[in-house]
């Protein structure tokens, strides 16, 4: 690859991209927009993708590959059917069944609307539209952001994300595909970025976010600010949501339902049997591990506190 020559092809695609989210929710007549902007957004990032593996390879005659053309423009690009087989025979990109088949109905429609008269279901086409999404943002991120061709942090690829996030459809669709690596997760948290139920907290340097796809900083703090009342709690009377880690003693131990708790410190995540609450005199019920004799029965115990001040009293 030359790196003196610069298509924009990214930066392109992201922005066709972005001006089909735009019209997906507008007037019929609009709505044909979205197919032909969605169409070309995608088919530039494919071939950035191919562009990677070789400039000469966007021709679609290879031997008729010439820097000057590249850079003029003026030369035949690779069509859908090349441009998808090389990617898998060339460049090695394992694409899932579903986003193949959603960019060829894609394709298909773009071309009804392109050059025939072109009557469909506004609710049908929207439908598909955003249920393509689903499938096409992982596969960005994937293909396009971790080998750095995108910035996780460019503004338009951000700006899609939040639109998309308004969409059921959508929601729906990306929480259906991530159920199964859900099921696996011990205890799942709401994300304070996207507000879905989609967190897997191991402590405070490791939370991620299935729904986000990435990992979130600072993430104790962010879930405190964004869903722990604690002052109102507190100035209405009550006690405060958050008590202090019977593992790590960090005032960040947390009740989801009423029966799981997790520690947004140390990632501690007993439920509502294995705790009760020190009758000790000095800690003010402070919570602690239950501890049971060896025939089963509860063995009453206090905390590290309280059983100091007995030994010295």
């Amino acid at each position: 690859m030359d790196n003196n020559i610069n298509l924009n092809m990214v930066e392109n695609g992201l922005n066709f991209i972005s001006k089909s989210i735009e019209t997906v929710d507008k007037p019929d007549e609009d709505l044909k927009y979205s197919l032909i902007n969605l169409h070309a957004g995608i088919q530039l990032l494919l071939k950035e993708l191919l562009y990677q593996e070789h400039w000469s390879l966007i021709f679609q005659v290879v031997d008729n590959s010439d820097k000057d053309k590249l850079k003029s423009g003026d030369f035949v690009s690779v069509n859908h059917d090349t441009l998808i087989k090389r990617l898998q025979k060339i460049s090695g990109i394992e694409f899932d069944k579903d986003l193949i088949n959603k960019i060829e109905w894609l394709r298909k429609e773009r071309n009804k609307a392109e050059h025939y008269h072109f009557v469909v279901s506004a609710d049908v086409l929207k439908s598909n539209i955003v249920e393509l999404f689903t499938y096409l943002i992982p596969f960005i991120k994937s293909e396009l952001i971790e080998p750095g061709y995108i910035s996780s942090e460019d503004e338009n690829f951000l700006e899609i994300q939040e639109y998309l996030n308004e969409f059921d459809e959508y929601v729906n669709g990306r929480l259906a595909l991530l159920q199964e690596s859900l099921n696996e997760v011990e205890v799942i948290l709401q994300c304070p970025v996207c507000n879905q139920e989609t967190v897997k907290f191991t402590d405070e340097t490791d939370a991620y976010c299935y729904f986000c796809d990435k990992n979130i900083m600072n993430f104790s703090e962010k879930y405190i600010d964004s869903f722990v009342d604690t002052y109102s709690q507190v100035m209405d009377g009550g006690e405060s949501l958050l008590y202090e880690c019977p593992e790590c003693e960090f005032e960040t131990f947390l009740c989801l339902d009423g029966y799981q708790f997790v520690c947004l410190t140390c990632g501690a995540k007993p439920t509502q049997v294995n705790l009760t609450t020190c009758s000790g005199p000095r800690c003010n019920e402070k919570l602690i591990y239950s501890r049971y004799s060896e025939d089963g029965e509860y063995d009453v115990h206090f905390c590290d506190v309280c059983e100091d001040y007995f030994k010295h009293a």
